[in-house]
């Protein structure tokens, strides 16, 4: 069994504890405040029911994966979940995406949801499960690090500026990371997927692409990455390739 609290990024630990101070003062002073706990309690219901709304559409407008229903991908889930040591398989939905190639987890009620955009799925019987694994195993990595349920306790020092993309962007290095472990294919063709789509990833050159990747950095392709929630694929890849 691996030891994946090994794979987990310095930054993501870092960043986690500066957001948790924050959030300590902040959620302290709303406390002292009845404005401020009003402020609390419409904020922690505006979200209850947004991610309510979301999973009551989820339910009735996409597939439940199960045993008996794309069994060949529940048994991948069922596996992950085991090694990770998940106390429970999140639910799992195939959900139509319009093209997009990607897959998500969310949290409602003390439950843990994954839901595989369609396309991903496509290829998976296309040209076989290998080429999906890693995108699953790290989406189930995200549960493992309790990445969702952590959110509420750092909430407030998530509205720092700046602070909140990079602990979500060095969540997302912890996850592949665990995802390479995790699942046993190149995880390179994962996020080449991503990159490119279904059709194109298995033709992308990839050295090719970090090499024109590296001439195009400048102050925009930076700041572009600095203010979003994940790294580039282009770092992601790098990043995988430096790591074998």
């Amino acid at each position: 069994m691996y030891d994946f609290d090994q794979l987990v990024e310095t930054k993501e630990k870092i960043y986690f504890g500066i957001m948790l101070i924050i959030s300590i003062l902040l959620y302290t002073a709303l406390f002292i405040s009845i404005v401020g706990i009003g402020y609390l309690l419409a904020g922690a219901l505006a979200i209850y029911c947004s991610n309510g709304l979301y999973i009551g559409y989820l339910k009735q407008n996409a597939v439940k994966v199960s045993k008996n229903q794309f069994g060949d991908i529940y048994a991948i889930v069922e596996n992950y979940s085991k090694q990770l040591q998940l106390k429970k398989i999140p639910e799992i939905y195939v959900l139509q995406s319009g093209g997009v190639l990607n897959a998500m987890v969310c949290r409602f009620r003390y439950r843990n949801f994954m839901i595989i955009f369609s396309n991903v799925l496509e290829l998976a019987y296309e040209q076989g499960e290998e080429a999906v694994k890693f995108i699953v195993a790290h989406e189930l990595a995200h549960i493992k690090r309790k990445h969702l349920s952590k959110r509420v306790f750092v909430l407030p020092g998530m509205l720092i500026p700046f602070l909140s993309s990079a602990y979500s962007r060095s969540c997302e290095f912890t996850c592949d990371n665990i995802a390479a472990r995790l699942a046993s294919v190149e995880p390179t063709k994962g996020l080449l997927l991503l990159l490119a789509g279904q059709k194109l990833y298995n033709k992308v050159d990839t050295n090719e692409f970090l090499s024109e990747s590296k001439k195009e950095k400048d102050f925009w392709t930076w700041f572009a990455e600095i203010i979003s929630s994940h790294p580039s694929l282009s770092s992601r890849l790098a990043k995988r390739i430096a790591s074998h």
